[in-house]
């Protein structure tokens, strides 16, 4: 289809390039708009995941810990004893009670020196050979535990992992080896409980990136990758440049869902641990505000295109011109007249116009708003001061003017808007404002659950250490001194295996209340995960202060707690502490007060001990 050109007039050309210009003003916006949303949603998913990739790699460094405490006392018990036909008896018994102490342990066995099981073995179990296992081997020339590969067990028949220590005997000599095997089902089982959405994912892996283990929401029961090292490309680049921990956003190479996925080494043990949540689920709300912002965004340009076209018929003729002006003034009102962005227009400091989506945004009637003073709308006339002057002043030197505020509505309620302004003249100047309020309101919810335990809404570790470093920092400006106490609960698992961990939940949330009662309100309180909590005792000086606030704790934490089945139980505690100033590091404080607390589990328990610095030499013990 061919037609001729004719040249617009001056009034014509004007009206196309500033309808093409609100076009790309639009554009602009909407794309900044659903950028800057876009960005936060996934910050929001980021601080998600590396909250929980921090708390279970904390989880998971405790049970290796309780584990290789397990095998350091079978192994020293082992050396001490002579050989004798005692001995063996001896050993059968440690094995059992260490056993007992060790929920997360399939298995508790001891081999002699050629490999071949002799103590552990279950009801009607006969005895095997693991020497030629690479653990084995590793275990018989290293002091330390050793955590094998995930592996196939032969005695068993399922994946898991082995930590495993040598027994040296009272001569000097290699005796065989002790060693505890962790099934990947027990990790499995604690990542089920992980909420990521519906196609989230939690992996363990070892240092050689072997899988250990791995739960996702879209395949509960799957084993599929155990024991082998599947990552994807960008996993291995983010784990070349930082080792520890990492964010990144890729498709995950056993199922290919993209995720955003943070990973955390296991503090102290040869393990990382990985929590990724699907970003079709973290993006979700933004996929369905983009596409609502676009068909907006599109219906605008369509109209300001028909307006364009009909302008340029205008020039066809007198009558064809104001009949196209009509259509044109008609179709602007329309987008004016808009259900999403509140448009307002104010000349010396009052409203001359405004349209109905600002009029239902604030609570007006019909009409109300002509006539009405514009700072009536924002919380204080010094914050409309502020925005009329710094926001007139950056438009007119060529700069746009954007920013996030409270206003109130008629009935005097605040809420949150995105605010855009234009300068029409020297008096006048037009606003447009979108209700961005559950938008935030929902920013805010994320941000408070990635700082706070879920179960009883204490702080969580994260934000425990955020509230040690202002202590620090505020014993650096003015002197005063603090405590940071680690405390962990003693008799608690008993309760869960008894009673179930719904019961165990309800002692945490009784525990956490009570420590909230006696403490001041200027102290903190937090759960650090499973059983264990954390104190900072503010303006605190002397051994003396802390332990008299502690065994208060101490004392209201054996008091007998009544289940809500009507059941009484009751547990205790072990509590470390430590005094803090101005020369220390949170990492120090929070290491310092941790061993203190496993100091008392090993004395017996039940006990508190304070120390006066987090340095190694320790001068005070309660």
């Amino acid at each position: 289809m061919k037609f001729a050109w004719n040249p617009p007039g001056r009034m014509a050309t004007w009206l196309i390039v500033g309808n093409v210009l609100l076009v790309v003003a639009l554009v602009a916006m909407t794309t900044l708009s659903l950028l800057g949303h876009r960005q936060t949603e996934t910050d929001r998913a980021r601080d998600v995941v590396e909250n929980l990739a921090q708390n279970i790699a904390v989880e998971v460094g405790a049970e290796l810990r309780n584990t290789d405490n397990a095998l350091a006392t079978v192994a020293l018990r082992f050396r001490s004893e002579r050989r004798s036909a005692g001995q063996e008896s001896m050993v059968a018994h440690l094995i059992e009670e260490q056993r007992g102490l060790l929920p997360q342990v399939s298995a508790l066995r001891i081999t002699d020196v050629n490999g071949t099981v002799v103590d552990g073995l279950m009801p009607g179990e006969r005895a095997f050979n693991i020497g030629d296992r690479d653990y084995f081997a590793q275990a018989r020339r290293t002091d330390g535990m050793v955590v094998s590969e995930p592996l196939n067990s032969r005695a068993q028949g399922h994946w898991c992992v082995i930590l495993a220590r040598r027994l040296i005997d009272h001569e000097g000599r290699f005796a065989g080896i002790v060693y505890a095997v962790v099934t990947a089902q027990h990790f499995v089982d604690r990542f089920s409980s992980v909420a990521l959405g519906p196609s989230g994912a939690v992996s363990l892996r070892s240092d050689a990136m072997g899988l250990v283990a791995r739960y996702s929401a879209g395949e509960p029961g799957s084993t599929k990758g155990f024991g082998a090292r599947t990552l994807s490309e960008q996993a291995l680049k983010s784990l070349a440049l930082n080792r520890e921990r990492g964010v990144y956003v890729t498709p995950t190479a056993l199922d290919k869902v993209e995720r955003i996925t943070a990973y955390r080494k296991v503090a102290g043990y040869p393990m990382t641990l990985f929590t990724g949540m699907s970003t079709d689920y973290f993006l979700a709300g933004w996929l369905v505000q983009a596409r609502q912002q676009t068909l907006l965004a599109l219906l605008v340009a369509l109209a300001v295109a028909g307006a364009s076209w009909l302008i340029h018929r205008t020039h066809r003729g007198e009558r064809r011109s104001k009949d196209a002006l009509q259509r044109l003034a008609r179709e602007q009102d329309a987008m004016l007249q808009n259900d999403l962005i509140g448009m307002i227009r104010v000349r010396d400091g009052h409203a001359v116009w405004g349209n109905r989506a600002l009029e239902r945004m604030f609570g007006l009637a019909s009409g109300e708003l002509v006539g009405l003073p514009a700072d009536v709308l924002f919380l204080s006339p010094r914050e409309h001061a502020y925005i009329r002057d710094v926001g007139t002043a950056t438009i007119r030197s060529g700069g746009r003017f954007q920013t996030q505020l409270r206003m109130r509505r008629r009935d005097g309620s605040e809420f949150w808007v995105d605010l855009h302004g234009t300068v029409l003249s020297e008096t006048e100047s037009l606003w447009m404002l979108v209700d961005i309020d559950a938008l935030k309101r929902s920013e805010e919810q994320a941000q408070h659950l990635a700082l706070r335990d879920v179960l009883t809404n204490l702080p969580n570790r994260r934000l425990f250490e955020e509230k040690l470093g202002d202590a620090i920092n505020g014993a650096r400006r003015t002197g005063r001194g603090f405590a940071v106490c680690y405390l962990d609960l003693d008799g608690f698992k008993p309760i869960n295996d008894r009673h179930g961990h719904e019961a165990g939940d309800e002692v945490l949330t009784q525990v956490a209340r009570r420590l909230q009662e006696l403490l001041r309100s200027n102290d903190v309180v937090a759960r650090l995960g499973g059983d264990e909590f954390a104190l900072l005792l503010s303006d605190v000086h002397r051994v003396e202060e802390v332990e008299q606030t502690l065994q208060r704790c101490l004392f209201s934490i054996q008091r007998r707690i009544t289940l809500d089945s009507g059941e009484k139980v009751s547990v205790n505690a072990s509590i470390g502490a430590v005094l803090g100033g101005s020369a220390d590091s949170c990492r120090e404080l929070l290491r310092a007060s941790d061993e203190a607390m496993y100091a008392v589990k090993r004395s017996g328990k039940g006990q508190i001990q304070v120390v006066e610095h987090a340095h190694p030499a320790w001068a005070v013990a309660a």
